[in-house]
């Protein structure tokens, strides 16, 4: 009989690890929703007819991994959950000369729809085929602005706080930004209750913004009392693009009445890459406060050294990747709030 109960207790006990690791794994799946993007379109022939049965295979640029699937009887096809990047899109189907398209951009939380136009064979043939992104999101009623890559790096961002640029969307008003602020600018990011600072949508306050890193909810569960805590700030060097949703987004970004921002990484490609950086301010550098000067009294102490580095590359090729970044920042402030304005004086 012991030995029985042993065993039945030995079954329950993996029965319920086996549906444990189950739910972990279905709750990582639907976390991971977010933080991804379709593309749709629709298969035509010269004379506008849809074309069914027809092979459709995209690629990832960076990454190289594909994905296919088979135009239905309306001509129609879909790929969901894909991340963010620059995609590749091929068509084939005998009959009609092959087609491969120019690089197509697909951005966190966005669906987008083409049109593919198969032609007919001939001796000699030359097929191209262009992509403009549309102004209006047709698939999607969501009210927001996607910023990528370029514009992190091509803005300039005192504090190296991407919040800086979330506020630049439309509806999105925020605090002015004290780049001699301890730390990341703090005030940027203030969730406090009965706090004036923060980013503000469509006069909702700020600790009602749902903030998600890579599909993952980031936002402050403290945002209404002192406790405060922020939310986690990448380096603009790690992050590979962040949307602003600012209305009329689904379910999925629920929860909060404010904005959604969907904050992506970079990852891993084919091929290695990485940066080092360093940004500085220095006393010599910065311009004195505009009281301080009219009453007649000298920069105060500003030093402040942000340096790091980002890599990324394959483990193995086509197959398994991995990113890593690492920065530290080094202050010596003295026009934080609160300080004696002549004890912060370079000469004391």
């Amino acid at each position: 009989m012991r030995n029985r109960r042993n065993l039945y207790f030995k079954a329950s006990s993996c029965l319920l690890e086996a549906i444990a690791i189950t739910v972990i794994f279905v709750n990582q799946s639907f976390a991971q929703t977010p933080s991804t993007c379709a593309l749709i379109g629709v298969v035509l022939d010269p004379s506008e007819a849809v074309i069914p049965t027809v092979e459709v295979r995209i690629e990832n640029l960076g990454t190289k991994e594909t994905k296919s699937a088979t135009s239905d009887k309306s001509g129609r096809f879909s790929f969901a959950f894909l991340s963010p990047g620059n995609y590749e899109v091929q068509a084939s189907k005998i009959g009609f000369a092959p087609l491969r398209t120019p690089a197509i951009t697909l951005t966190v939380t966005e669906t987008r729809r083409l049109e593919l136009r198969l032609s007919l064979p001939t001796a000699v043939h030359n097929v191209e085929v262009s992509a403009e992104r549309s102004m209006v999101q047709m698939d999607n009623s969501a009210l927001g602005s996607a910023v990528n890559e370029t514009t992190l790096i091509g803005l300039p961002l005192a504090t190296r706080n991407f919040a800086q640029i979330a506020s630049l969307s439309p509806g999105v008003v925020a605090g002015v930004y004290n780049a001699g602020e301890l730390g990341l600018g703090g005030t940027a990011l203030s969730q406090i209750a009965n706090s004036n600072d923060g980013i503000f949508v469509h006069g909702a306050r700020s600790y009602e913004n749902n903030w998600q890193l890579d599909g993952i909810s980031v936002s402050d569960v403290q945002g209404s009392g002192s406790g405060s805590g922020g939310i986690p700030l990448p380096s603009p060097d790690m992050i590979h693009e962040f949307k602003v949703q600012t209305a009329l987004y689904d379910a999925a970004y629920g929860r909060y009445s404010g904005a959604n921002v969907s904050v992506i990484t970079k990852s891993g490609g084919s091929d290695y890459h990485g940066t080092v950086f360093e940004f500085f301010r220095n006393d010599v550098l910065n311009a004195n406060d505009y009281f301080r000067n009219k009453t007649g009294q000298p920069r105060a102490t500003l030093k402040q050294n942000e340096f790091g580095f980002v890599f990324g590359g394959p483990i193995k090729k086509d197959k398994l990747f991995f990113f890593g970044s690492y920065q530290r920042t080094r202050q010596v402030n003295g026009v934080a709030a609160g300080q004696d304005p002549e004890l912060a004086t370079p000469d004391k």
